[in-house]
């Protein structure tokens, strides 16, 4: 299944995470959906923004991508487009 991205970049976390699928750490969708535990489908729909990661999908996209992707960020809204390197974070 190949990654597609809407128009509008839903929220700050399916920003990250494709950010992350296509430039940072380059893998499929369904290799990285069998590291969080999921299907490809869904990590297309959270990319999508149609869905939200619950607490355990939460932790585990957070895991797989290396600290890239913090829960919290499902619920911000966008801070660039698609293609805009996220600005680093550092957990206090």
């Amino acid at each position: 299944m190949k990654l597609t991205l809407p128009a509008v970049v839903p929220n700050e976390g399916a920003r990250r995470l494709a950010y992350h699928l296509t430039t940072t750490a380059p893998t499929t969708l369904a290799r990285f959906a069998r590291k969080i535990g999921s299907t490809e489908m869904m990590v297309e729909r959270l990319i999508r923004g149609e869905i939200r990661p619950g607490e355990d999908d939460a932790k585990a996209i957070y895991l797989a991508t290396g600290g890239a992707v913090w829960s919290r960020f499902w619920s911000y809204p966008p801070e660039g487009g698609w293609f805009d390197r996220p600005i680093s974070r550092v957990a206090a």
